[in-house]
Parts: C-alpha cells; sequence; structure tokens
C-alpha cells in the first residue's frame, strides 16, 4: 500500500475518501487531568498541494454547541487555534509490516507549542472519541488476571465469545507513536543519558497493564538504573536516549461530572516505553524519513529509524515482565498537529488563563515567537507500506479473521461517533461533486447537472483518488465500506416524478370506475390500452 498524496486539489471530508478521514471536531480532552487541548481539527484544513499532503494551523477561532458533561447542560464552546487530523480509522488497516512516511514538520524548530505526529491506534479504540477508548486503550494483553479483569473492555477471563472474538483472548487498541515532536530553544535536557537537547522526537510503545507502583516503576525526571523496575532488552541508537519525563499514566477512579467513566476496579495503569532523540533545524526545511518495522507475535519487535539509521527497538522479551505483547492488533494511521499546553508550552504565568494569539492577555502562556509561526504547515510527501505476503501475522483490512473488530463496532456505533452523527462514518461518495468541466472531475467526467461521474477504479466527489482494494478481502462481507452513491437527481426532477406518480394513479382509478359502469372489463382494457 502507498499513499504518494500527488494528486493535487484531494479533499478529506467524512465520505470524500476510501482510506482517510479528516475530523470535524474538538479534541475530546475533557478528563479533570485533561483539558488542555486547545485546537479544534477542522477537516478543510488538510487538503494536497504541490505533490504533498498539508496539515494546516493557524490561530482562527471556532465556536460551536456542545454537551458539557461537567455541567450537564448544552453551551457555547470555544477553541482559538484550528488545525487538522487524519485517520484511517476503520477504512485501511494493517497489522506487522514495515511503514515509511517523509515529513517536514511545522512551525519553527526552535519554538515550543506544536505537536506534530505520526502514529498508529488499534482499529478498536477511534482517536479523540473517548468512549471507544476507555478501557481499551493501550490494552495489549491476553490472559485472564481477575485482578485486571474489570479494567480491560474485552478480557481475557471472557467465557463468551461475542461479536466473532475469541473467548479466552484479551483484546485493545495497542498505540505505536513513529513521530511526536518537540520543538523548542536549545539547551541540554536534564537526566538524559546522552546529550539531548530541544528540538527531539519522542518514538514510543504504549501499552498496558504497567507496572504497578508496588513493583517501583520509575517516576517522571528519574532512571531505571536509580533502582526502578523497568523493561530491559530495549535497543538504543545514536543521539537517542529513554525519555525519562514521560513512563506512562494511570488512568485512575474518575470522578461523577467526567464523560467516561471508571471505577476504582476499573482503574489501571499504562506504560509508555520510549526513547527520544536529536533532531536539527532541517527537519523543518526538507523531508525526512521515519521508518517503522513492526514484527507481531512470540518473536516480535519493533523498530523505528530516521533517515535510514536505527534509532530505538523494543523486543518482545523485554516486554515479558508485565505479559504484555508487541502489538497484534489491526492498526491505523494517524497525522495530526496538535496544540496542548501539556507539551512544549513554557511554565504558565500566574493569572494567565487564555490562550489566544488575537488578544495581548491571550498571548501571555506562549512561547516567544509562536504567535508569529502561524499559519504553519505540516507536510507529508508519502505513506508506504511493506508487507511479507508469505507472514500470516502481515495482514491488511480492519477485519482481519484473527483479530476481528467489525460486529464489536457496529454493536457499540455510539461510542465511536459524535451524538448527532447518525453513522460513525459516511458512506463515501463515488462522484456528484460539483463541476463546470471534465478537468475538475479528475479520472471522470462532468455530466448532467454538472455533477461529476466518475470512471471505473475512481471514487470520491471528484474522482481523485483511486477505489481502494486490498490483497486480504474481508472474510466477513456482509457489507463492504465503500458504497456507489445514487446518481444525483435535482430536486425539481423529484417534485416531477412525485406529480406523475398521482396522475398515474389518478388515471388508473378513473379506469376502474369506468370498467365497472359499463360492466365489461376486458372489452374496456382493450380499447383503453
Amino acid at each position: 500500500m502507498s499513499d504518494e498524496f500527488n494528486r493535487p486539489g484531494r479533499t478529506f471530508h467524512d465520505g470524500d475518501d476510501p482510506m482517510w478521514t479528516a475530523l470535524q471536531k474538538s479534541d475530546d480532552d475533557q478528563t479533570a487531568q485533561g483539558k488542555k487541548s486547545l485546537q479544534f481539527y477542522n477537516s478543510s484544513h488538510i487538503y494536497t498541494k504541490d505533490g504533498h499532503l498539508h496539515i494546516l494551523t493557524t490561530d482562527d477561532d471556532t465556536h460551536w454547541t456542545s454537551y458539557n458533561p461537567y455541567k450537564k447542560k448544552y453551551m457555547k464552546m470555544e477553541r482559538h487555534f484550528r488545525s487538522g487530523m487524519l485517520q484511517g480509522w476503520n477504512k485501511f488497516c494493517f497489522t506487522g509490516g514495515i511503514l515509511e512516511v517523509d515529513v517536514k514538520f511545522p512551525g519553527k524548530s526552535s519554538v515550543g507549542g506544536l505537536w506534530p505526529a505520526v502514529w498508529l491506534l488499534g482499529n478498536l479504540g477511534r482517536a479523540t472519541y473517548e468512549q471507544s477508548t476507555n478501557l481499551m486503550w493501550p490494552w495489549s494483553y491476553t490472559r485472564c488476571d481477575r485482578s485486571l479483569q474489570h479494567a480491560q473492555a474485552v478480557s481475557g477471563c471472557d467465557v463468551t465469545e461475542h461479536f466473532d472474538m475469541v473467548a479466552g483472548e484479551g483484546r485493545g487498541a495497542t498505540e505505536i507513536d513513529i513521530i511526536e515532536v518537540m520543538p523548542g530553544e536549545m539547551g541540554r535536557l536534564p537526566f538524559v543519558k546522552k546529550p539531548i537537547e530541544r528540538p527531539y522526537v519522542a518514538m514510543t510503545l504504549q501499552v498496558a497493564p504497567g507496572i504497578p507502583e508496588s513493583k517501583k516503576r520509575p517516576l517522571s525526571g528519574t532512571l531505571p538504573e536509580w533502582g526502578f523496575t523497568w523493561y530491559d532488552n530495549l535497543t538504543y541508537g545514536e543521539n537517542v536516549s529513554i525519555n525519562p519525563f514521560f513512563y506512562g499514566s494511570y488512568l485512575g477512579e474518575t470522578k461523577t461530572l467526567e464523560p467516561v467513566g471508571r471505577s476504582k476496579k476499573e482503574s489501571y495503569q499504562c506504560d509508555a516505553v520510549g526513547a527520544i532523540g536529536n533532531l536539527n533545524d532541517s527537519f523543518w526545511e526538507t523531508m525526512h524519513r521515519f521508518r517503522l518495522e513492526w514484527e507481531p507475535g512470540k518473536d516480535g519487535y519493533l523498530r523505528w529509524y530516521i533517515d535510514g539509521e536505527l534509532s530505538f527497538g523494543v523486543d518482545q522479551a523485554g516486554l515479558d515482565i508485565m505479559g504484555s505483547l508487541i502489538p497484534t492488533e489491526p492498526s491505523y494511521v494517524i497525522i495530526n498537529t496538535a496544540i496542548s499546553t501539556s507539551w512544549g508550552f513554557p511554565p504558565t504565568p500566574q493569572g494567565c488563563t487564555e490562550f489566544d494569539c488575537k488578544t495581548s492577555t491571550g498571548r501571555c502562556g506562549f512561547d516567544p515567537g509562536f504567535c508569529r509561526s502561524l499559519p504553519a504547515i505540516f507536510s507529508v510527501d508519502h505513506i508506504r507500506i511493506y508487507q511479507d505476503k508469505e507472514n500470516p501475522t502481515h495482514t491488511v483490512g480492519c477485519n482481519p479473521r484473527a483479530f476481528p473488530t467489525k460486529k464489536y463496532i457496529i454493536a457499540n456505533e455510539h461510542k465511536y461517533k459524535r451524538m448527532n452523527d447518525k453513522h460513525a462514518l459516511k458512506d463515501v461518495k463515488n462522484g456528484g461533486g460539483t463541476c463546470r468541466t471534465d478537468i475538475q472531475c479528475g479520472e471522470g467526467r462532468c455530466g448532467r447537472y454538472s455533477r461529476c461521474v466518475c470512471h471505473h477504479d475512481w471514487t470520491g466527489p471528484h474522482c481523485l483518488v483511486p477505489a481502494y482494494c486490498n490483497d486480504f478481502p474481508d472474510w466477513d462481507i456482509e457489507e463492504h465500506w465503500v458504497y456507489m452513491a445514487s446518481p444525483f437527481i435535482p430536486s425539481f426532477l423529484g417534485w416531477c416524478a412525485v406529480i406523475l406518480f398521482g396522475s398515474l394513479v389518478s388515471s388508473a382509478v378513473a379506469i376502474g370506475m369506468r370498467r365497472r359502469e359499463y360492466g365489461s372489463i376486458s372489452d374496456t382494457f382493450a380499447t383503453l390500452w
């Protein structure tokens, strides 16, 4: 599989593309520990131009009405920044293989605040939809452990086979962070083993269950060799260090006002097995290649590469301490730029409660130069995935037979969509975009009523994308995620059809009455027709 993003003018609104969906929503960061995301994800901020995918970040305002879980009522919401998140959830997934992505980062290398990322998430969780990830992220654990059973939505202790899942096999939505970039002013970082400084890239496997406090897990700002329990069989490249600033999150009991609920029994520890590596200014000026090698299974591993050089590696043997696994879940690609006060921001000055580049009081919490760095563009040249067709652990598709997700998602669709959405994803359009000439319809033509009609094997509203088809077809083919849209019919023709139908019905009634009047049904029918 590859997406080269060479065709200009592609859009990624829900229903526009067979492989990708650009979100049109706020980042659901509404937990007691969260509420730090500053951006609204706008689907119009993702597009293709000059042979690249672009994700645009601006300081534009967005206002909308949404349900406030804390005050239990609908309220007016606002964000003072717009950005984009592109995800392949429930459209294109893969398990195992090699992923390569060439990128150029947004903003300035010396100015903190932007958070560009490329990452993978298991299809059972949908990024930014907290209900779907609650008790699902980032589990990679198949065993039955009664002390953890309540904290894992699909536990290895389950004895029934629901949704085509195997009884006695735990499931989850693991996360592999290929790229998370921390820009900022240069300066040696504390606690790191090598001379790492900003800007740097974080490469992380996030898994559960995590090492509990009872086993003396490391704290932020410490190193494992200081007497803490951590994972071994980790490989670090040159100018790469363990990430001593983030070892994972504890997802504890939630408060009654939070949008998702976890009881004390459902609380659990997540681990972030990660490394950070140096970057330089050229990563903001030209394209650089990042590569992930992913081998699932009992002898599995993960390897991160930057411009062909090994940066970080995790072996399955290193995860055996907690019984977690190198991910085996069908996973999808996510590309986004976030803005968060928890990532690269300076300490917030006292009394600084608003973050808005358009007001003098709102600029108090940013790095100098941050507001001047906008608008900023995160550029992607291509994404390519390579697999070994002879390897049974390498699969393409979001619903592989060994790790199905389809029926679970259908049964729990409310967790994967916004409250007012009819479905989690719209049907993929096959033509129907407005046009004046054939040129506007890519691999198609401008048909009647100035609407695009796609040629065979092309899709999207303006026929700019090949109709996606993988080499591992869905074994459970009750339905397919690409739908052929019905032809565009102007509303006035619809009303004409209704009037015509009504006239035919009236004529038929009149004919019936005449038949009875003359008492000769067969003769009357022959005469009239």
